[in-house]
């Protein structure tokens, strides 16, 4: 049994403080709960049991003096209790009868014991008996008469002690007992626990990186956990309806929204050509740069809505990530030269990925494209890419301004573009598809302090099994 699989750690969180931790620990305290109280309930009604059974015969001998008593007073007594302390009584009964001042009538016992006051109900008493070299514990009773004499009847408690010993040598043993088997029924039940949240949690999995089509299977018990998986299914099933009208409803808007405005954008340049007017020419080409500027951003749009939706699993296949690289490196060189930047890059031999390369490739160029626009001061611009364990880590860096760590999620967004960016031609939507493009295959798009500088990092996953039912681009 791997242990442990029973506590998986995240971070440095001790065991103990995960859910199955508690759960162990609590089910461990519940155990104990339990069978503490009932041992030591065990073990005082025994002992209470025993002890009474000792104060009958003492009872029923303290009647039996006192009728003594009755007849001839405390001669006959005296007489009685001497008897009772002869030889010919072989059990281990202590008696002692004393005066008024305490000094010793009749009786087995040594003198009066210190501490024990007459008359007084049950009470345990250290007593020497005649003979006996310790002295022993007993079950003491004593009777004060009128004339001041008083009597003490003591039971020996040999047995209690050893019937003590023996319960608590049980007692013990239940407990050293009750801890394996308590731990043995708690990993048990952290096991099962662990399976159904485990079989939850693939189905969140799935639906993170995209497979809005992945449900919990449930057995129709009815049970607290396949009504959860029930319910979790129908949200699923709402969730992927919302998003599929979601995205038929983009997709359909740019559809619309793209032809007519490719028809504009053809016959503006159509008249720009024909126009003979010098004058015209700076309108026309400004309305063609606007409507490239809005076909772009439908274009990215489409693009960002099909990755979300997994549309372009289908068309995974290896290929070299050096060579893209350098295609890339060398399609953005002659731009970044007019610009007065660099643009480098290292790439272990050999690394490959499996993926959509179109979509790669896209995300990738427009985070060099981000890189040229914003990090051009810095004069350089540095392509990498390692294998990092299931990984491929591709990073854009910069040596320009960067942005504070606190507004990058913001950056990331859709049409989320800074202030300082809004001076600058774009969309605010190329880290948006960057980060589509990588959970599309996994991964995910982190963006970095480089110091100075942005460094944007592209994570995906080496090997990324494309889904059998989403197929087609």
């Amino acid at each position: 049994m791997n242990l442990a699989s029973l506590f998986p750690r995240r971070g440095r969180r001790a065991p103990w403080r995960s859910t199955a931790g508690r759960f162990l620990l609590l089910y461990m305290a519940l155990c104990f709960a339990c069978t503490v109280p009932a041992l030591l309930y065990v073990y005082f009604e025994t002992d209470r049991i025993l002890l009474s059974n000792f104060q009958r015969p003492l009872e029923h001998e303290q009647g039996h003096l006192l009728s003594h008593y009755n007849r001839g007073g405390i001669p006959n007594l005296s007489k009685a209790v001497a008897d009772r302390a002869g030889p010919e009584y072989k059990d281990d009964t202590a008696i002692l009868l004393v005066d008024a001042r305490g000094r010793k009538l009749a009786g087995n016992i040594v003198a009066w014991p210190r501490g024990v006051r007459a008359p007084a109900q049950w009470q345990t008493s250290l007593l020497h008996r005649l003979g006996r070299v310790r002295g022993e514990e007993f079950l003491v009773l004593t009777t004060r008469y009128p004339t001041g004499e008083q009597l003490l009847l003591g039971g020996l408690l040999d047995n209690r002690i050893q019937m003590q010993l023996a319960l608590l040598r049980g007692l013990a043993g239940a407990l050293a007992l009750a801890i394996p088997i308590g731990l043995l029924g708690s990993i048990v039940l952290v096991r099962e626990m662990n399976r159904m949240v485990e079989t939850i949690s693939r189905v969140g999995e799935h639906v993170g990186a995209g497979d809005l089509r992945r449900r919990a299977e449930t057995d129709g018990s009815g049970d607290p956990v396949d009504r959860l998986k029930a319910s979790l299914n129908a949200m699923l099933d709402r969730i992927e309806a919302l998003v599929e009208e979601h995205r038929t409803l983009t997709d359909a808007l740019a559809h619309d929204l793209r032809s007519p405005l490719t028809r504009i954008h053809i016959q503006v340049t159509e008249a720009l050509a024909a126009s003979p007017d010098p004058a015209s020419h700076a309108r026309f080409e400004a309305i063609a740069h606007e409507v490239g500027i809005v076909l772009h951003m439908l274009e990215s749009a489409l693009e960002i809505s099909r990755a979300e939706a997994g549309v372009g699993r289908g068309t995974f296949e290896r290929f070299d990530l050096g060579a893209m690289l350098a295609d890339l490196r060398e399609i953005y060189q002659p731009l970044a030269c007019a610009g007065g930047v660099k643009i480098t890059g290292t790439c272990a031999p050999g690394l490959d990925v499996h993926g959509n390369r179109a979509l790669v490739a896209r995300a990738l160029a427009n985070l060099i494209d981000n890189a040229l626009k914003y990090g051009a001061e810095g004069g350089v611009i540095v392509l990498e890419a390692e294998a990092v364990g299931a990984e491929v880590h591709i990073c854009v860096a910069d040596r320009a301004g960067g942005i504070p760590a606190a507004r990058r999620d913001e950056a990331m967004r859709k049409f989320g573009r800074l202030d300082a960016a809004r001076s600058t031609p774009g969309t605010g939507l190329g880290l948006s598809l960057a980060s589509a493009v990588a959970s599309l295959h996994g991964g995910r798009l982190e963006l970095e302090d480089n110091d100075p500088g942005l460094r944007a990092r592209l994570v995906l996953l080496r090997q990324s099994a494309p889904l059998p039912d989403q197929q087609g681009a």
